[in-house]
């Protein structure tokens, strides 16, 4: 049987990359699925990706940093499915640049997108959960976990996302269980565009940073960390609650 059956979940950042991943794997086990993301294009298509699996699945085009956009996904999912088991923080943005360039506008986007909206969404979601006795999974990064050049602001909110992670496990139990998962580099169209939006001295300095240190040299397929995120959300994780696994190749094995 699917290991998701009767399950309804939350996937925020699904238009793309972890956040598609993420849904199709979630609808391959049968779950229901509520999804966001502010492109619109990218979401209906993953909708009707999770739809031709044979998934049910409701989409709201709309923006994390907004606590309106949660609490109409939490509605949506409610009416449309009656509870909510799961809520998947995947969205995320990566900021990049040197310490000079940091300035205000930067630091809050990053911060907004990386923490706050996970934020939003945990306190949108967390009565549905309650009731359900259901689990929160919240992206990090290896970046949390150690420093990486070009990322200072991004690692800052990662490590944020930690500590809440944390945090929310304690206050919520023992009803609603939250992990956090750290990915290493993820081959997606975001980790790519950074890749490409540096010069060639920084590509190299980063890549040895992320690939070059870890036991599995290369970047994981997007498959490879939703199957992660899966796990923490499904029934075969449910003694777990304030970890943070590392999916990162063993980057931080050493």
């Amino acid at each position: 049987m699917p290991r998701l059956q009767h399950k309804t979940v939350v996937i925020t950042g699904a238009a793309s990359g972890l956040g598609r991943a993420t849904a199709l794997a979630f609808a391959r086990e049968g779950a229901a699925l509520a999804l966001t993301d502010i492109d619109e294009t990218g979401l209906l298509a993953v909708r009707d990706e999770a739809d031709g699996l044979g998934a049910r699945v409701v989409a709201l085009t709309g923006d994390i940093t907004q606590s309106q956009t949660h609490s109409q996904l939490r509605d949506l999912a409610l009416a449309s499915f009656g509870a909510i088991h799961g809520l998947c923080n995947v969205a995320g943005t990566l900021g990049a640049g040197t310490i000079d360039d940091v300035d205000l506008d930067r630091f809050d986007h990053v911060m907004h997108v990386n923490c706050l909206a996970q934020l939003l969404a945990i306190q949108a979601m967390a009565p549905p959960l309650r009731a359900s006795g259901g689990a929160i999974v919240n992206v990090a990064s290896v970046g949390a976990q150690g420093g990486l050049p070009l990322m200072s602001v991004y690692c800052a909110s990662k490590a944020a996302v930690l500590g809440m992670t944390r945090a929310v496990a304690v206050e919520l139990a023992p009803e609603v269980r939250c992990n956090a998962v750290c990915p290493g580099g993820i081959d997606t169209p975001m980790s790519q565009g950074l890749l490409a939006s540096v010069s060639a001295d920084q590509r190299e300095s980063l890549l040895g940073k992320l690939t070059g240190r870890q036991l599995i040299p290369r970047f994981a397929t997007p498959d490879e960390i939703a199957a992660t995120v899966l796990f923490l959300v499904s029934d075969d994780s449910v003694f777990l609650t304030g970890s943070v696994l590392s999916a990162d190749g063993g980057h931080t094995a050493w």
